[in-house]
């Protein structure tokens, strides 16, 4: 058998403590790196009270109970869905145009919506800003077998009818 002999080789020991401080320095560099890469990439961290209000600041949408305040009633008679449905479909949802004191406003203050169960009907009033009693305000309504709008009601309409819905406008108090 046939024997090996292995040379050893002096280590040259100058070289050695270079060698690992130069080790050292390149990862202290890598770690570096990555942190700063880290923390630049990172997205600033914002509360959810402040992205609602800088949303709500930019877009100019009304809040509500803030801007305006809503409350139903008698929610046996019909359906929140079904209501709101018919709200939306006849204008009454779009918060905007009511709070609007303009011309091209509804410049509304309260909205009080009756039910007519018989004749399947919503039933609207509107009280504009600026009113000086309860008996200043217009009737509208809504119609639910035609999907239509009611026009040319009379001050009798609502009488008696349960009160299903209120909006009122905050901005005016």
């Amino acid at each position: 058998m046939k024997k090996y002999h292995f040379k050893q080789r002096a280590v040259n020991k100058s070289k050695l403590p270079y060698f690992r401080l130069i080790i050292a320095v390149i990862i202290l560099i890598i770690v570096i790196a990555s942190l700063l890469f880290v923390f630049h990439n990172k997205q600033p961290s914002v509360s959810h009270s402040e992205t609602n209000q800088s949303s709500s600041q930019v877009t100019n949408q009304p809040s509500k109970e803030k801007d305006y305040r809503i409350q139903y009633s008698n929610s046996s008679l019909i359906k929140r869905t079904t209501l709101n449905t018919a709200l939306k479909k006849a204008g009454l949802f779009d918060f905007n145009y009511l709070l609007n004191t303009s011309d091209d406003g509804g410049n509304d203050a309260k909205i009080l919506v009756y039910y007519n169960q018989t004749n399947q009907q919503l039933i609207f009033k509107f009280y504009q800003n600026g009113c000086q009693s309860d008996n200043d305000y217009q009737i509208g309504g809504y119609d639910f077998q035609k999907p239509t709008g009611i026009h040319g009601l009379q001050r009798s309409a609502f009488n008696n009818l349960p009160l299903v819905y209120t909006w009122e406008n905050l901005q005016t108090k």
